[in-house]
């Protein structure tokens, strides 16, 4: 069954929490739909409640500007970021919108409730999966040791191995490459989205999120993605995305049904 106490006691409130405890109950809601996993939270939390109602917050995540990533701009960062502040904003719009939309007119053709439900998962997706690569920057790349190293050894024999075919992932995918915890069988795997809301894996947990839509690159590489690929994996924080494996790797698998 998914623990979500168990998990929620396991994140440890400071200054460079890796999940916190609001989002880990964000992560119980949506995990029959959706992947989910806290971001490094650098600023104000993601959800905020609010006379009744959740308000999307954008996280501050402005300190990648100024850190000097290997390979990464600051005006690359800085447009990628308006870009998920967005995001923030449109989730905002649809949540308020589906509170006054007329029901009476369903239709699996066209209805506004069919089409706002539709976006809303876009939006938030896009919210979500934005958090957590944002979060799994600035780092120095490196490798990384423990128990995250011999799960990826595990699934892909080597870490060079992984490191390839996750470079690899992020040529084949239009949208997002998530390395995530499969609650379903308990070992690590790779999943390609091509929009946020496209092909989202039900069960998984992610621990690792790298975005290949042209916008988080095409300022310093143009349409050379593999050079991208090649700063993301330099830059890589292979401390948040372990704490997250870690917090991860400790749900029960999905019993059978």
């Amino acid at each position: 069954m998914f623990n979500l106490r168990e998990l929620i006691g396991n994140f440890e409130a400071n200054d460079g929490e890796i999940v916190t405890r609001r989002e880990v109950l964000i992560m119980g809601a949506l995990a029959a739909t959706t992947v989910v996993a806290g971001g490094a939270a650098l600023g104000q939390p993601a959800i905020k409640q609010i006379a009744g109602s959740q308000t999307y917050i954008a996280k501050d995540f402005t300190g990648l500007i100024g850190r000097g990533l290997n390979g990464l701009s600051a005006n690359q960062i800085e447009q990628h970021l308006k870009l998920y502040k967005g995001y923030v904003a449109k989730a905002n719009e649809i949540q308020g919108k589906l509170k006054d939309v007329d029901v009476s007119a369903a239709n699996a053709t066209y209805a506004p409730l069919r089409e706002l439900l539709v976006e809303q998962s876009f939006a938030l997706n896009g919210v979500i999966y934005h958090e957590l690569y944002f979060a799994n920057l600035g780092g120095a790349g490196g490798e990384p040791a423990g128990e995250l190293r011999q799960a990826l050894e595990e699934k892909w024999g080597a870490l060079g191995k992984f490191i390839d075919y996750l470079k690899a992932a992020g040529k084949c995918m239009r949208g997002w490459v998530i390395i995530g915890w499969n609650t379903r069988d308990g070992h690590v795997h790779c999943y390609g989205l091509d929009m946020h809301n496209m092909w989202v894996p039900a069960g998984v947990i992610p621990i690792l999120v790298l975005d290949v839509y042209e916008h988080a690159y095409m300022i310093d590489y143009g349409v050379d993605r593999a050079k991208y690929l090649d700063a993301f994996v330099n830059n890589l924080d292979w401390d948040v995305v372990a704490k997250r494996f870690a917090a991860a790797c400790k749900h029960h698998t999905c019993p059978e049904t």
